[in-house]
């Protein structure tokens, strides 16, 4: 399957050197939040039963565009979604085995990192949303917890999901599985975490 990642220097220069690249838990910031951190550990959860365990020593997954606007293309740095890199970074386009990746839903995730209820009700029916949104908070809270998580795997579904900006999870990322490198310079001002 054709992706492409886009990495920091410090990352990049990791995958030169080692061959491979992992996600470094201990620099990823959205881990620092313990709502994201939730929604990545159920991720890791589900990558585990559907892609298999990770190599020694390695927690969270890399993360990759498999489509973008509905097509398999290399990212578009213009648009609005990559105008947030700070410094030097590089879009690595790999060629990765399909069974070794997760795709899901970019949109739709924001429901897991929100730690949302992913409903059945069609997103233009405000009154079946009414309704599915009254029958979850109905439900004892431990009962909601289940239900959450389990409407969560929707993501994975593209028959529930517009299927247009699609994102892919792996564990790994090896020198040789790389097709290009491109390096840009992101101009955004840097953000306080």
């Amino acid at each position: 399957m054709r992706l492409w990642t886009i990495q920091d220097k410090a990352a990049y220069d990791d995958l030169c050197e080692k061959g491979v690249l992992h996600c470094d838990a201990a620099l990823a910031g959205w881990l620092k939040d313990d709502l994201f951190r939730k929604s990545y550990d159920w991720l890791v959860g589900e990558m585990k039963g559907r892609v298999g365990e990770p190599p020694q020593g390695v927690e969270y997954p890399v993360w990759a565009w498999y489509l973008l606007l509905g097509k398999n293309v290399k990212p578009d740095l213009r648009r609005v979604e990559f105008r947030n890199y700070v410094g030097e970074h590089y879009v690595i386009e790999a060629e990765i085995p399909d069974e070794k990746i997760l795709l899901s839903d970019e949109e739709y995730w924001h429901l897991v990192l929100n730690d949302s209820y992913f409903s059945d009700a069609p997103e233009d029916d405000d009154e079946a949303e009414e309704l599915a949104d009254k029958w979850f908070a109905g439900l004892p809270s431990r009962e909601q917890e289940q239900v959450k998580r389990e409407s969560w795997k929707k993501v994975f579904d593209k028959a529930c999901c517009p299927w247009t900006f699609v994102q892919a999870t792996f564990w790994e990322l090896r020198k040789e599985q790389i097709v290009s490198v491109r390096k840009f310079y992101g101009k955004a001002k840097p953000i306080e975490l």
